[in-house]
Formats: C-alpha cells, structure tokens, sequence
C-alpha cells in the first residue's frame, strides 16, 4: 500500500512528528485542524474558527485531489456545549449534500486557549456522492 503525507508548514508538525494528512491506499486521514491563521492570529468568534479547520482540512485534501464529497467522517472538539449548534451548523455548510458521520465531543480544553473548536476529517478518495 502506498502512503503519502501532506504537510500544512503548521509549527508543530515537525517538533510533534505529524502529517496534517495522511494517504493509506484509498483513504485519507487529516489531523485535527485547529483555527490558526498562518500569522497564528485566531479569531475569537466560534464560526469563524469552524471554518477555518474547514477550510485547512479542504486544502489539505485537495493536495491528494480529494474533495468534500469524499468525506465519509469528521469529528468535532469543541469546549463549550453551547456552541455546538454554531459549529454544527458551519459543518452543514460544508457537508449538506454529503452528510458523513460524525461526533461532536466536548472537551474541557484544547492545547491553545484561544481555540474553541478542533476538527478531524477521514476521505475515501473512491467514494462520490450519490443521491
């Protein structure tokens, strides 16, 4: 089985020795995906922080020409209860036509204060949508 990795150029994928995505065979596995700008700015509102992990898990995919539609899994970490329904919601923009599986977890807190949510998303680059 080949493997290849994909690297984002994130701080700690070196000193902590991961891949922001990993190809196995026909699936893909990114990491969790925190909201950091490349500036390390985070934004303190919680959609926005969704949709930049999104948003560096779509890049990350498509570096091995994977898209949305080849999602089957995603799992959200998030430190506040109340904001589930904002995050699951930003997760619906992205993946209504798709609906992968998916969890939400609660969390007391992530590695950086500043982070309220953190997303891993699993592809199978055979899988299309079909309706």
């Amino acid at each position: 089985m080949t493997r290849q990795r994909v690297a984002s150029g994130a701080p700690y994928e070196e000193t902590y020795g991961y891949s922001r995505a990993i190809t196995v065979g026909d699936r893909v596995l990114v990491s969790g995906t925190a909201p950091i700008w490349p500036d390390g700015h985070v934004d303190p509102d919680p959609a926005v922080q969704a949709k930049r992990c999104f948003d560096i898990i779509l890049a990350a995919l498509a570096e091995v020409e994977a898209g949305p539609e080849h999602v089957v899994r995603t799992r959200m970490y998030i430190t506040d209860p109340a904001i589930s329904d904002i995050v699951g919601r930003t997760h619906g923009e992205v993946f209504k036509d798709i609906r992968p599986v998916t969890s939400m977890i609660v969390v007391s807190q992530l590695i950086d204060e500043r982070w309220l949510v953190e997303i891993e998303a699993e592809a199978v680059l055979d899988t299309l949508l079909h309706d």
